[in-house]
């Protein structure tokens, strides 16, 4: 994962604008405005970073500054970023459990970083994909 992701802050900025945190992104809330914040746009991906639920991963849906629980997730352009997040949400529970800090827990980067992914041709990538959302259409 070292190879194709990055855990990044977003950008500085300021300027009222919505957000982003956990529970408005599960929809339990309005959101509410902050002055300044690490923005992030919209259809970035973010990771939850700290508490019970790290390594939870969100598409963003309108621009603004993110949770402070957050960070951005990079992917490269070299592989399927749809292929990564399944990759990500299949290894959830071992994020989940490997978490670093006793009052907060915070996602053990050393193990995102270190798990190994496969990485087929794209081609092989986008089928892996429709396979899985398929499957995941089953339940």
């Amino acid at each position: 994962m070292s190879s194709l992701c990055a855990l990044t802050d977003g950008e500085k900025r300021e300027g009222q604008q919505l957000c982003l945190d956990a529970k408005f992104l599960r929809g339990k809330s309005c959101g509410d405005y902050l002055a300044k914040g690490k923005f992030v746009e919209k259809n970035d991906h973010i990771i939850l970073v700290d508490g019970e639920n790290s390594g939870e991963v969100f598409t963003v849906p309108c621009g603004g500054y993110m949770g402070s629980t957050f960070k951005q997730l990079w992917v490269s352009d070299a592989v399927s970023l749809e292929y990564v997040l399944h990759f990500i949400a299949f290894h959830k529970d071992l994020l989940r459990n490997s978490k670093k800090g006793a009052a907060i827990p915070h996602l053990n980067k050393e193990i995102f970083y270190s798990l190994i992914i496969g990485v087929p041709p794209v081609d092989e990538q986008k089928r892996i994909v429709e396979k899985i959302n398929s499957l995941l259409k089953r339940l």
